[in-house]
């Protein structure tokens, strides 16, 4: 069974990798004007990432299969979560090199309304998952406020 060439995935595919391509190229440029950009230009690859927002706060999953535990890097800075870490280089000859390999660096906005003392992540499978839950907001309540007569 052979599968059917569809142009119309093809594009939607190069049109991702674009986006992406220019989304890296204007924020290390951002990040470089404002004196942080050695970071940046050491970075050897992007790992690809999907963010999604639950009731109780927004999910950030990183593909990094491959990636040892310990190579990696988490923290926040100036309200940016950046993860960093690097996939080890074979030093066993190869015949075709596919994956990416090196340091890669990711860096995201975090939302005012996240938390941040209560982020947590986790490693499974290949896939780090960072739990960045919203603040518990205070539920408005109705006070009724007393009018003083003002007429001696």
């Amino acid at each position: 069974m052979s599968q059917q060439w569809n142009p119309l995935q093809d594009l939607m595919v190069l049109q991702d990798r674009m986006n992406r391509l220019f989304e890296d190229a204007t924020q290390r440029r951002t990040e470089a004007e404002a004196g942080r950009g050695d970071e940046f230009e050491r970075a050897d690859w992007t790992p690809a990432s999907d963010i999604y927002e639950t009731e109780s706060g927004y999910v950030l999953a990183i593909d990094l299969p491959g990636i040892a535990r310990p190579a990696l890097e988490i923290n926040i800075d100036d309200n940016r979560l950046v993860v960093k870490g690097a996939r080890e280089i074979s030093k066993e000859r190869q015949h075709r090199s596919e994956r990416p390999r090196g340091r890669f660096l990711r860096t995201f906005s975090v939302p005012s309304s996240v938390d941040q003392a209560k982020i947590a992540a986790e490693f499974k499978d290949g896939v780090l998952e960072i739990t960045l839950p919203k603040r518990s907001e205070q539920k408005s309540k109705k006070i009724d406020i007393k009018i003083s007569d003002s007429r001696g």
